[in-house]
């Protein structure tokens, strides 16, 4: 063999290589560009695990302090709804039937009970009246302030005075005699 068929046989090799090596070479190429977009790709997936940790995080944060202020804020409306109950279990309320008042009388609260109750009338009124209520009047001495509640809630229809006490200065400080029925 001569160099001329070497030469001949290197170039026929090569002229067949040529087409699978530039294959070669557009698969790398494919690759490399597969590579960066994968890259990209994991970046981005990456930054969107981060903001989602984040924000799971600052969730659970938040999650156990409003847990924290839920179960301090239902204690605390236990609270209150207990301190309702127990304040509406004792009627202190002073209903006022008198406008009037004349330059020597003063303030009296009265206690009457009714001892039965009228028909179709709720419970809890019922109730309320065996307990007694508490009444202001205007009176000029004891006895005055006894004859007016007695004309207003007369024995004959069920009605009993069961205390007369004198209240000096307005209605809105809580008078003693509330504070008799309150620790009864």
């Amino acid at each position: 063999m001569n160099w001329f068929g070497i030469v001949l046989g290197v170039m026929i090799v090569l002229i067949g290589v040529k087409p699978a090596f530039q294959k070669a070479q557009r698969q790398i190429k494919r690759t490399r560009r597969n590579i960066k977009d994968l890259q990209r790709r994991r970046f981005v997936l990456s930054q969107q695990v981060r903001t989602l940790a984040r924000e799971s995080l600052s969730q659970r944060l938040t999650s156990a302090a409003d847990g924290v202020e839920s179960a301090e804020l239902t204690s605390h409306v236990k609270g209150l709804t207990d301190q309702v109950n127990s304040l509406e279990s004792v009627d202190r309320r002073i209903l006022v039937t008198d406008e009037r008042r004349g330059l020597q009388e003063t303030g009296w609260i009265v206690l009457i009970r009714r001892t039965e109750g009228l028909p179709m009338e709720p419970t809890r009124v019922v109730k309320l009246w065996e307990e007694g209520r508490y009444f202001f009047f205007f009176a000029s001495d004891l006895t005055r302030a006894r004859r007016k509640a007695q004309l207003r809630f007369p024995a004959a229809q069920g009605y009993e005075i069961l205390d007369v006490v004198p209240h000096e200065g307005d209605l809105s400080e809580n008078p003693t005699f509330g504070a008799k029925k309150q620790s009864a």
